[in-house]
């Protein structure tokens, strides 16, 4: 196998050198004079080499899921699917966050940030929504018990650049993901569009969102957290990696079922921070939103944090966020990805969850907690104010997207069921 070297910028900025050598073993090691945020939390800034057991998870966390995309992307370069090192590259110049790889050639065109905008018009556009588009079988059934979003969903990113939608080429960043929803269940980009809006409405940071037509395609419409507009209208990348990168767990095994992080190690992780008050508050809320919404697909790659210089991290808005409750097959067997004081069915969530949920993994860890402000007393009141508050949302998004198509049609499907779960928390707490 060819030895691989790639430069790694980290917001425009020289930052290491990311290697994958003869035997296709990776590592990364960070330059001498880098001084800012680190790569991953997993990979704090210092004078060593991280090798394969913390590289390969955090790398295969930039790429898609679902290895039928990875390996059309791989058939495209004439690379091996499951190489993320060959893989990136090619397409490493806009990865999540502020990173981005490249070659020697490309170098010195990455650090100007040299890069260029082609408009697109909104028939353009909606050839690509329907590229990805494959609904002939949605149904409302919905047999699987989780979503993977990363893996089952088509999306593509563009660049709003003055005012006008955009394919990025070289280094330019892109601004939004485009999405239409998860194959196989009906108005699911819809139902995520409800969810996220309601989140905002509930007090809770969480990525802008639209839902718009182009054409007689519609699309959920997100607009990156982790890129930044300034004020002359260039646009900047800010760093960001998600909890399984953190924790250097594969994108395969995200799910706690999977071996996956559970709620404890993703607690255990944000009270390691230096802002661990304000990210274990930030978690908490976005942890029972998600279950009060009935969100089955809210993994460990669905949270991530911004990162700073100096290893400061803080967790990034939600995203993500969709209810199965509309669907018949998530309505009766779907569970909480990341259960809460061991409890992840919807509708079981009481008092004595909670108690379990600030204990953590250990008496230890409880302690801690309890010194950041988590306790049961705290959380018992968010669950109950959230409670309260997402059926009364919820009905307000619904009666703002009334004139979307199909808007009645998913409202009679989940509307009711979020509302009956939130009472029947209520009832336990």
């Amino acid at each position: 196998m060819a030895v691989i070297k790639l430069n790694v910028l980290i917001c425009g900025r020289a930052t290491g050198v990311l290697t994958q050598d003869e035997r296709g073993l990776m590592s990364f090691a960070y330059l001498d004079e880098y001084d800012g945020a680190p790569l991953s939390l997993s990979m704090p800034v210092a004078n060593r080499t991280y090798g394969q057991a913390v590289v390969r998870p955090y790398l295969f966390g930039l790429l898609p899921d679902d290895e039928r995309q990875r390996r059309a992307i791989a058939e495209e370069h004439d690379v091996r699917p499951n190489n993320p090192v060959a893989l990136l590259s090619h397409i490493g110049l806009d990865c999540p966050g502020g990173v981005q790889f490249c070659v020697d050639q490309q170098l010195e065109d990455a650090l100007a940030r040299l890069g260029h905008y082609r408009q697109l018009s909104e028939a353009q556009i909606a050839q690509k929504l329907r590229a990805i588009r494959d609904d002939e079988d949605a149904t409302w059934m919905g047999g699987e018990e989780s979503w993977s979003l990363g893996g089952n969903q088509g999306k593509f990113a563009l660049a709003l650049h003055d005012g006008v939608w955009c394919e990025c080429l070289g280094s330019a960043p892109t601004t939004h993901i485009f999405k239409n929803g998860v194959r196989g269940y009906r108005l699911q980009a819809l139902d995520e569009y409800v969810c996220m809006r309601a989140a905002l409405a509930c007090g809770i940071p969480v990525a802008q969102v639209a839902y718009q037509m182009f054409e007689d395609e519609p699309a959920l419409v997100i607009e990156r957290y982790d890129r930044a507009v300034l004020a002359g209208g260039a646009i900047v990348r800010i760093h960001q990696e998600d909890v399984c990168q953190a924790l250097s767990i594969m994108p395969d095994q995200k799910y706690t079922a999977d071996g996956g992080p559970a709620t404890a190690d993703v607690l255990g992780l944000l009270a390691s921070t230096r802002r661990a008050e304000a990210n274990l508050a930030a978690f908490t809320r976005m942890l029972f939103f998600n279950y009060l919404v009935g969100a089955t697909d809210a993994h460990a790659k669905n949270y991530s944090l911004l990162l700073g210089g100096k290893d400061d991290a803080l967790l990034a808005p939600l995203y993500d966020v969709a209810s199965g409750l509309a669907y018949e097959g998530l309505r009766r067997k779907g569970r909480l990805a990341m259960a809460i004081g061991g409890e992840n069915r919807f509708g079981r969530v009481g008092s004595g969850a909670i108690r379990r949920y600030v204990r953590g993994g250990s008496d230890r860890q409880a302690s801690s907690l309890e010194a950041l402000g988590l306790t049961e007393s705290w959380c018992t009141d968010v669950m109950a104010e959230l409670a309260q508050a997402v059926p009364r949302v919820v009905a307000a998004v619904f009666d703002e997207a009334a004139a979307q198509p199909g808007a009645d049609e998913l409202r009679g499907r989940l509307e009711g069921p979020i509302a009956e779960n939130c009472s029947q928390t209520l009832a336990l707490l």
